[in-house]
């Protein structure tokens, strides 16, 4: 099994990320250090260098808060993701809220992205998630491969999301920096990883396995470079099938 998991080279690795090695906190201290280094440099030479600091500081940290608090929302628009209408797709709302009862997991709310890809995605945190799946899975996915996919993306809770969901603003905020961060903080190794924590919820290894089979068979989702690492497949122009192939045989091995 773990020849399975690590043979994927590291430049593809590289090129399929999935979680920030740092913390949300830290993520968005990123914008924020600069912010501080600009307000200070322009009230520096006008009022004392101590209010400027102290002012410098305060704005500073209204951006790191500001950043922690929009980033869900900047997720999901980046993602393209909508609200799922009530009682338009029971199947998954039973799935979530079994899933969710048996490991004493608070249930995401849901929402979809309207493409044919199969794909999935959580943002936010443990206490106040958002579980986004395509109308690709809802519409292709048999009831085991469905449950599968949910409980990949729900065992992802309270293991990096919230710093995932804040990359997605810091890469936002940061513009022409955002390729150059992204490619220090996120790490790829973690992708086949989550679909082995996934299966510990299902107990059945098989079905995600062929959920990713449809996946890659299958359409990608867009590729929007700020939301890429959410997803669980995610845009096929980054990279992301060659290491889809090392995930099937993993889960194949199980």
């Amino acid at each position: 099994m773990s020849h399975a998991v690590t043979s994927a080279s590291s430049s593809e690795q590289l090129r399929n990320p999935l979680m920030p090695t740092v913390s949300s906190r830290v993520l968005v201290a990123i914008p924020a250090a600069i912010a501080f280094v600009v307000v200070l440099l322009a009230l520096v030479f006008v009022i004392s260098p101590p209010i400027a600091a102290a002012v410098a500081l305060v704005v500073a940290a209204g951006i790191g808060w500001s950043l922690l608090a929009r980033a869900p929302g900047l997720a999901l628009s980046a993602l393209g993701a909508q609200p799922l209408e009530e009682a338009l797709h029971p199947r998954v709302e039973s799935l979530v809220e079994s899933i969710c009862a048996s490991f004493g997991i608070t249930e995401p709310q849901l929402y979809t992205v309207d493409t044919d890809a199969i794909d999935a995605a959580v943002v936010g945190h443990a206490d106040d998630a958002r579980l986004v799946i395509t109308r690709g899975a809802l519409e292709k996915l048999d009831r085991l491969e469905l449950e599968a996919v949910v409980g990949r993306e729900l065992s992802l809770l309270g293991n990096g999301i919230r710093a995932a969901t804040a990359m997605v603003a810091v890469s936002k905020a940061v513009g022409p920096l955002r390729a150059t961060i992204q490619g220090r903080l996120l790490d790829g190794r973690r992708l086949a990883r989550a679909d082995i924590d996934g299966v510990q919820l299902t107990r059945y290894p098989p079905a995600l396995a062929k959920a990713l089979e449809k996946a890659r068979a299958g359409v990608a989702v867009d590729h929007d470079p700020m939301s890429c690492h959410l997803w669980m497949v995610g845009p096929a122009r980054v990279g992301v099938q060659p290491l889809l192939v090392e995930r099937i045989d993993t889960l194949r091995e199980l």
